[in-house]
């Protein structure tokens, strides 16, 4: 008998511990399905509130450096290791792999059909698969599609998460064992578990919205707020007139950091400015991250010395030296401030501590600028070029003039420098110098750089003989790493030779010895494009880049030719010791700025290769007709 009940229990036990295992599968693998939805559902809302103008990133596959920066920041928040983004036909548009973000595909030709039922459907779907055979992959994990919906209600892309259940598995699986142990009756069976793992579930889920409430609000990097986050507090402050300053700041040289040392080294330095930050406000000051390197400071109810006394500690603070790595990185902010007037709203003082930020940085960065109303004039007048280049890159507004080039020997035209023109509305015309730093701020010199190479090159190849066509580059043509490609296409489209084709850079290009323009410069060389450096002798260590780069021109600043007139002697040993040094070193010489033709008939004699200015035709349209040599200088 005793036998018999012990086999009874044993059997019954077994019975039970079975139907536990089979049920504690099905739960967990119900819960698992469940917490992948809910995570992916949380994060793909915060993904959209992250990432700025997601929409327009969708519909053109390629994103801009902000949208790059936020991708980086939240591809791996949480339990989501990667993602996929596509549009409302099913296509694939960017996946949050390193190599995907940094050179972008643009958009799949053919539609996923997974993608494409969420599109009609409009419900999110999951799979949960087993990764441990995959090198690349977690021991579990689940691909959740799902949609997203704009305001109107409309489905206007889909994300794919992958989200990493390895660990939630485990945690249910531990629970539910450790919860049958103590199981003895199979009613407990049936009814207990369901409601423990529905509990647990939860739990979870409650878990992972707490995670993305917080998220919402703050910066996932540096802790401090975000801008969405901020607005309705600082508008609170303004309502109860306790905003006393509203500070706008940016990393001087976040851009170089990042690019030069990795983004890892570049989130460590803005973790350390918000850090600045906070050690140099107080706790009831407002401190936010709008983004990249900007950061925002609302100051509570206090005076103008303590706030400008505020601003020269951050100054200080900031401009200490980054100790990263056991490297020592130079680090500085400049620093925008409105001191806003009673009736300003939030985005008045915005735009004016912005506005004084501009003119903090023009004056040499590290600084700070109080907003006043010159700034206010000025902010209108960078706003009002703003919109017409915008306005004028849609509608390929701009226009090119060409400046004859000519031999130094005997005056023939050899060629012309290509120079971009730009009017307001009205037929005011914008100087290069103002609107080109402009189009870099707000991203794009890029296409504009690349609609110059494709038609100063085709205008040039068109016109008998074999001319040369000099294109200034900005600095900001670099950073993509592109240039060479955009160089080549236009050279293909055009039929240009290389040889024909020079291109001028200033001094100030490579001042950050970043490895990526040396390679940039080195491609275009190799092939056959020549290389000038413009204003030579302006800047600093001009004869280490020179032996450096291997320039295949200089150019003589006009300021130098101009001397011959004013201080002959001085500016005549100056220009005869460039163009020796051109000999020496093979480099072919220019300058700029010739008007009379005792200056032509000095550099002509000093044995300059090729001479530039008024002299021999102003800027004009190519099919004008220019002067000869022998002409009197014209007025620009």
């Amino acid at each position: 008998m005793v036998r018999f009940l012990a086999a009874a229990v044993v059997g019954t036990a077994v019975l039970v511990w079975t139907l536990i295992d089979v049920l504690a599968v099905a739960s967990v693998q119900q819960a698992v399905s469940r917490d992948a939805v809910n995570k992916a559902l949380h994060w793909g809302g915060y993904m959209s509130a992250r990432v700025p103008d997601l929409q327009r990133l969708i519909a053109t596959g390629v994103p801009t450096d902000e949208q790059m920066n936020a991708i980086r920041q939240i591809r791996q928040v949480g339990d989501v290791f990667r993602f996929k983004l596509f549009d409302a036909q099913g296509r694939l548009v960017l996946i949050s792999d390193e190599s995907f973000i940094s050179d972008p595909k643009g958009i799949a030709t053919e539609f996923d059909p997974e993608p494409r039922q969420v599109v009609d459907t409009r419900i999110a779907m999951v799979d949960v698969y087993d990764g441990t055979e995959k090198p690349d992959r977690p021991d579990l994990y689940a691909e959740a599609y799902v949609p997203l919906i704009d305001e109107e209600g409309s489905v206007y892309g889909v994300v794919e998460v992958y989200v990493d259940e390895t660990m939630t598995r485990q945690y249910f699986t531990d629970s539910f064992q450790s919860f049958g142990v103590i199981v003895s009756m199979l009613s407990a069976i049936l009814f207990l578990v369901p409601a423990a793992g529905y509990g647990m579930q939860r739990s979870l889920t409650q878990r992972s919205r707490s995670e993305a409430e917080y998220l919402a609000k703050f910066d996932a990097l540096t802790g401090l707020l975000n801008r969405a986050e901020f607005t309705p507090r600082a508008k609170a402050m303004i309502v109860e007139k306790e905003l006393s300053a509203l500070l706008f700041l940016d990393a001087d040289k976040f851009k170089s950091i990042n690019d030069t040392h990795g983004h890892a080294v570049g989130d460590s330095y803005l973790e350390q400015i918000g850090r600045n930050l906070t050690a140099a406000t107080e706790p009831t000051d407002l401190i936010a991250r709008f983004g990249g390197d900007e950061f925002v400071v609302a100051l509570r109810a206090t005076d103008t010395e303590t706030v400008v006394r505020r601003v020269r500690k951050i100054l200080t603070l900031c401009s200490e030296p980054l100790q990263i790595d056991n490297r020592t990185l130079a680090s500085s902010v400049s620093i925008g401030v409105s001191l806003p007037e009673p009736g300003t709203d939030l985005d008045e003082a915005l735009a004016q501590a912005d506005a004084a930020l501009y003119h903090a940085k023009s004056a040499g960065r590290n600084q700070y600028a109080l907003y006043d109303d010159d700034m206010g004039r000025v902010i209108r007048r960078r706003n009002l070029i703003e919109r017409r280049l915008k306005g004028a890159s849609k509608r390929n507004e701009f226009t090119l003039e060409y400046q004859p080039l000519v031999s130094g020997e005997d005056l023939e035209l050899v060629g012309y420098e290509a120079l971009m023109r730009l009017r307001l509305r009205d037929g005011t015309p914008i100087s290069p110098g103002e609107f080109i730093p402009i189009a870099e701020e707000i991203g794009l010199i890029d296409d504009i750089g690349a609609w110059v190479l494709q038609e100063a090159t085709r205008t040039v190849a068109d016109l008998p003989g074999t001319p040369k066509v000099a294109i200034n580059l900005s600095v900001a043509q670099f950073r993509s790493g592109r240039l060479p490609e955009l160089v080549a296409d236009a050279l293909s489209a055009s039929g240009l030779p290389a040889d024909r084709l020079e291109l001028e850079i200033t001094e100030s290009l490579l001042l950050d010895d970043d490895t990526t323009i040396g390679f940039q410069i080195d491609a275009l060389q190799d092939m056959g494009v020549w290389i000038a450096m413009d204003d030579f002798g302006t800047g600093f260590s001009s004869l280490g880049y020179l032996w450096k780069y291997g320039f295949d021109r200089i150019k003589i600043d006009r300021s130098f030719v101009a001397g011959l007139s004013d201080n002959p002697e001085r500016s005549l040993e100056i220009i005869e010791t460039v163009i020796m040094l051109g000999r020496r070193l093979g480099i072919e010489v220019t300058a700029e700025g010739v008007e009379t033709k005792a200056q032509c008939e000095m550099l002509s004699k000093l044995g300059c290769d090729v001479l530039q200015g008024f002299l021999f035709g102003a800027p004009a349209p190519i099919a004008d007709p220019t002067e000869s040599p022998d002409g009197e200088a014209t007025s620009a």
